[in-house]
């Protein structure tokens, strides 16, 4: 087994970082780009993990929506209570915490934002104690844990990296580890961040402190400026096919059959209604009755707006593959679409607020 088990999803990029690793040759940058759910974030504490690099010389900075991966393991470990469901649990909620890494602490402006690496540091002492929790406690303990993430996972605001944020990494990498080892930076959702901060990060990686290392997540890479592509190492991850989803979900002891994919997964298992979410896009598009209140409840309940905004374009292209839209209006609403989401997270405003841009959008082309 190779990294955790990454060769039994990813067989071609494995066996590359794997030999990086046994060589300790990883370079300063690198890129790990692909679709959603297909392993990059594992992959990347898979190789701090590899070589051996404690937690506090680890930062993660991520724009994705951890409220609804953590609820589905929130209640898998209620479940089955096993190992293999608490370890599932300890991951996902271990990738959110990283972003509160106190080194980051000086790239915050607001009193609010600020909180939250204490409310951290309390929903940590948590995760502490569910390690050493009795099956009969299980259950509660898990709940409490759900508590204390919860003003980490709330409100409709999903922010990608900021400046000030690549700044305070750019200095902490500059500071010699107490261990003197090296340091990681993962940073996910690159190509949503303003122009300030992806210049900051050029400038780092142009001049990366010794001993740090950069490993960007993407999903969309080429909307990753030239400069900064050109400074890193790509690694394409494929999509999950069949076995790669059933090698996951077996681990987990969770039946393959049940899931079209590891998203559905996710989303059922915290409780989104996908496929109405998908219908709901649909109707907006064929200009169907849609209860807009009762929608903006359901995603603001769920904290699904993401996967609103993917079903969203999902069906506007296939409006145009069926020949319900033309070209010059498909365009139109794909860039309308995607730039709203992107400035959303760029500029750390309220889902809601992008949800309505959007609505508009469509209500003015599609009449």
């Amino acid at each position: 087994m190779i990294l955790g088990g990454l060769d039994k999803t990813q067989a071609e990029v494995a066996p590359l970082l794997e030999e990086l690793c046994k060589d300790r040759v990883f370079p300063n940058a690198v890129l790990f780009s692909g679709e959603r759910c297909s392993g990059r974030m594992f992959a990347s504490r898979a190789v701090c993990q590899r070589l051996q690099i404690p937690s506090e010389n680890v930062i993660i900075v991520s724009d994705r929506n951890h409220s609804y991966r953590i609820r589905t393991a929130i209640e898998l470990y209620k479940k089955h209570r096993n190992d293999s469901a608490k370890r599932f649990l300890r991951e996902n909620v271990s990738i959110l915490l990283q972003q509160y890494h106190g080194a980051l602490m000086d790239g915050q402006n607001t009193v609010a934002a600020k909180k939250k690496f204490s409310d951290a540091a309390e929903a940590t002492d948590v995760l502490r104690e569910l390690e050493s929790t009795s099956d009969t406690d299980a259950a509660a303990v898990a709940d409490k844990l759900l508590k204390a993430l919860s003003p980490l996972t709330e409100g409709n605001r999903i922010a990608s990296v900021s400046v000030g944020q690549v700044r305070a990494i750019r200095d902490w990498c500059a500071t010699s580890s107490m261990d003197g080892g090296q340091k990681f930076v993962i940073i996910e959702g690159l190509e949503n961040a303003g122009d300030g901060a992806v210049n900051a990060l050029l400038k780092t990686l142009e001049e990366p402190p010794e001993g740090s290392h950069f490993i960007l997540i993407s999903e969309n890479a080429g909307r990753i400026p030239a400069t900064i592509l050109s400074r890193v190492r790509k690694f394409r991850f494929k999509s999950f096919g069949p076995e790669e989803k059933a090698y996951v979900l077996n681990s987990l002891f969770v039946d393959p059959s049940r899931y079209e994919d590891l998203q559905q997964f996710f989303l059922q298992g915290s409780g989104i209604d996908d496929r109405m979410l998908s219908e709901s896009a649909s109707a907006l598009l064929e200009k169907k009755d849609l209860d807009i209140p009762a929608l903006v409840s359901v995603l603001e309940k769920t904290q699904a707006w993401d996967t609103f905004f993917n079903h969203v374009i999902d069906k506007i292209r296939l409006s145009f593959t069926e020949g319900k839209l033309d070209q010059r209006r498909t365009e139109y609403l794909l860039k309308a679409v995607n730039e709203a989401v992107t400035k959303g997270k760029t500029y750390n405003q309220t889902k809601r607020l992008t949800f309505d841009f959007v609505v508009y959008r469509i209500r003015e082309v599609i009449r």
